[in-house]
């Protein structure tokens, strides 16, 4: 006897099939350099971590090898003392993750019209950078700045879309994913920090150069006064003499 395949489960791959979307990051572009600056002599910067997650820890090592491309020299093995590095640059990272209550009407009725295939379900990641510059020789404060980030994202995968087989019975299985898919899908986060992470490490390797720019400039200004300072006045002119 020949064992035929149902039609609801040719019609349930048949939508599952295309039912994804490829991740995209829609406001990536606000992180994108709009101007390089490099610092004129090379200088060494000594890169300290202050992550709780394996996500930050990344994005510190990526933000060191982009620092790279502008004359710095960035390394994380710095002594505990002070001396070796012209500068210490502390990174913090805190990270948040959420869904969205969008995510359920994504799901139900969204299933009807398969709006999780070309719309995807809608996440939002926050890291705040926080960076603080010391000098390398005496530890003293140069100056420190936050950096916020907030990723909005569009993503859709089987472990999700799969509820769309609610076409074949009477959207009941869509209408509780929608509840459950409210919240954040952690399998979002490794192709959010593949995607991001270089953009990302690049624009704040970028806020790091230019702190040391205006740092050496101020150093430069500061040399310059204090030599006008100890430089004596020229003599006055003897008056002429009738």
């Amino acid at each position: 006897m020949i064992k035929t395949i149902p039609l609801a489960m040719l019609m349930s791959l048949s939508v599952l099939s295309g039912c994804t979307h490829q991740l995209a990051i829609k406001n990536m572009d606000m992180y994108q350099n709009v101007s390089l600056n490099s610092l004129r002599q090379p200088t060494s910067l000594g890169i300290k971590a202050d992550v709780k997650t394996a996500e930050g820890k990344k994005f510190v090592k990526a933000v060191a090898d982009s620092l790279g491309k502008y004359n710095v020299h960035a390394t994380t093995a710095i002594m505990n003392g002070h001396g070796d590095v012209d500068a210490i640059a502390t990174i913090t990272v805190n990270s948040e993750y959420k869904g969205s209550g969008w995510n359920f009407l994504i799901n139900w009725p969204g299933f009807l019209i398969f709006t999780p295939a070309w719309h995807g379900y809608n996440y939002e990641i926050n890291h705040d950078f926080m960076v603080l510059i010391t000098d390398g020789n005496t530890g003293e404060k140069i100056n420190s700045f936050a950096v916020p980030v907030s990723l909005d994202i569009r993503h859709a995968s089987f472990n999700r879309t799969w509820t769309e087989i609610g076409w074949l019975e009477f959207g009941i299985i869509p209408l509780i994913g929608g509840f459950v898919f409210i919240n954040y899908d952690d399998n979002v986060t490794p192709i959010a920090h593949e995607k991001a992470a270089p953009i990302i490490a690049d624009y704040i390797a970028q806020e790091i150069v230019e702190n040391l720019i205006a740092v050496a400039g101020g150093k430069k200004a500061k040399s310059i006064a204090s030599e006008q300072a100890s430089t004596p006045p020229p003599l006055a002119s003897a008056s002429k003499t009738e």
